[in-house]
């Protein structure tokens, strides 16, 4: 489906563009353990994954990088 076609149905860009899923490289900053998720943005921006918490039990220092 094209997105010409969803905005012809009554649905607007932002909504597409928010339900797409994205790339996301996780690295802990404690034991460097990497992970590569795919998220979908929320509607305050946001990118959930359902990542919790690393090998080494870390659950808040981390590096995130968006992937294209």
């Amino acid at each position: 489906m094209s997105l010409e076609t969803l905005t012809s149905e009554g649905v607007n860009e932002e909504v597409v563009v928010q339900n797409q899923r994205i790339k996301v490289h996780i690295r802990c900053k404690k034991c460097g353990e990497t992970f590569i998720l795919r998220g979908v943005r929320d509607s305050k921006g946001n990118i959930e994954t359902g990542f919790k918490r690393c090998l080494c039990d870390n659950e808040n220092d981390f590096e995130i990088e968006l992937l294209h």
